[in-house]
């Protein structure tokens, strides 16, 4: 693509279909409108080359419709000169039947109707979306008025200036209003074409997350809990031979296989934050936490009542995990806060420490080097339309709020 070529207007893009209808409809308008004129007020002088015009006019209407079918998938440097060209043949028909018209047939009202088939040419301008074709046109368009009605000037009864100028003018606003229509009507179908790259950047991003995530389960429990259960699998020849120390070892490795199954299904699906919600989690993992580190642990829950669940409560309550384990193996901090927040409309996570902090060169670095935590949070914040923020050095603060509606225990809208 060039970089002067518009990317807001992609192939197929149905905007511009309805752009190029609007552009045939208002074309076949127009020559409606000039075609009527002549038929009903024949000119004076030069009847068959206006009939001529006017017939080359159709011809060059129906090759372009046939090019139009095709126009959606083609790039906007390949439409704009087409529409270019096709915009100065509706202005020079316009023009030269009406000044030719106001000359040699001065008697006829031919030239006074046509010159006003020249309001339909900015309209034409503006349903191509192209503000640069717009504003090609709109100088011309407003220079070919003026001088057509200084043309038919005499044939109008010697008309004064004043309304000469005043038609003008309106011609003006229509072709500046055409080009930022034209400019607004862009800026929207970028804006939208935008969001939805986003969008689809952020579903490839959730879909390789989930992959890393099943990958770092499978790993952890291949490493983990399978080893032990293999170690006991050894043991039980011993076991059977009747040796108290195969039974301890077989013992011994069941019971740590246990305990990391328990630690590996309490991540999957805490049964404290399915039985209680998610403050009761976060005070249990802030109680946890305290226990087994040297972290002092401080939560303010004020603003979360009791009993409330949210759909994002499982989204905050990984983040909190993943954000307080990243405290402990590496802020070196000395304390740990949470605070939890619900106004109604959204939920709101902060875990602040007070440790060396993190800058943003070195996260990005530790995203490309396979640490993806900080990044999973974040893909999945923004996927659910959400706002997420890193502050830091000194220490470090993430805050998370995500839209987030009250629902029942039941999970039936509360």
């Amino acid at each position: 693509m060039s970089a002067h070529e518009d990317p807001s207007a992609p192939a197929g893009d149905p905007s511009l279909f309805r752009g190029l209808l609007l552009q045939l409809a208002l074309r076949l308008l127009l020559a409606a409108f000039i075609g009527t004129a002549l038929a009903s007020q024949p000119p004076d002088a030069n009847g068959p080359v206006h009939w001529g015009i006017f017939g080359g006019y159709l011809a060059l209407i129906a090759v372009w419709s046939l090019w139009a079918l095709h126009a959606a998938d083609q790039s906007r440097r390949t439409r704009r000169p087409v529409a270019l060209v096709m915009l100065c043949a509706d202005l020079a028909v316009a023009a030269i039947i009406s000044m030719d018209t106001g000359i040699n047939s001065a008697g006829t009202w031919t030239s006074d109707v046509v010159q006003h088939g020249l309001f339909l040419v900015p309209l034409i301008a503006a349903a191509q979306l192209d503000p640069v074709v717009s504003a090609a046109v709109a100088v011309p368009t407003v220079a070919t008025f003026f001088a057509v009605s200084w043309v038919d000037k005499a044939a109008n009864g010697n008309e004064p200036w004043s309304s000469i100028l005043a038609r003008t003018a309106i011609v003006f606003g229509l072709a500046a209003g055409s080009v930022a229509l034209s400019w607004i009507q862009q800026s929207r179908t970028r804006t939208i074409a935008e969001l939805a790259a986003e969008r689809a950047r952020l579903l490839r991003e959730v879909i390789n997350l989930e992959k890393r995530e099943r990958q770092t389960l499978s790993e952890r429990l291949h490493d983990g809990a399978l080893q032990y259960v293999l170690v006991a699998r050894q043991d039980m020849d011993d076991v059977r031979d009747g040796s108290p120390e195969g039974c301890d070892r077989v013992e011994s490795a069941l019971t740590e296989c246990s305990r990391l199954l328990r630690d590996v299904v309490r991540e999957l699906h805490p049964e404290v934050l399915a039985r209680s919600g998610l403050r009761a989690a976060i005070t249990a993992l802030a109680d946890g936490i305290a226990a087994r580190s040297d972290l002092r642990v401080g939560l303010d829950a004020d603003g979360w009542p009791e009993d409330l669940r949210t759909p994002a409560d499982h989204l905050l309550y990984s983040a909190a995990r993943e954000f307080s384990t990243n405290a402990i193996k590496h802020a070196r901090a000395r304390r740990l806060d949470f605070t939890l927040r619900h106004n109604g409309v959204r939920a709101e996570l902060q875990i602040s420490d007070d440790g060396v902090g993190i800058a943003p060169e070195r996260l990005a670095r530790s995203v490309t080097d396979g640490h993806i935590g900080f990044d999973s949070v974040r893909t999945k914040v923004l996927a659910s339309g959400g706002e997420f923020t890193v502050a830091g050095p000194p220490g470090t603060t993430v805050s998370i709020s995500v839209p987030a509606a009250a629902v029942s225990p039941a999970g039936c809208p509360g």
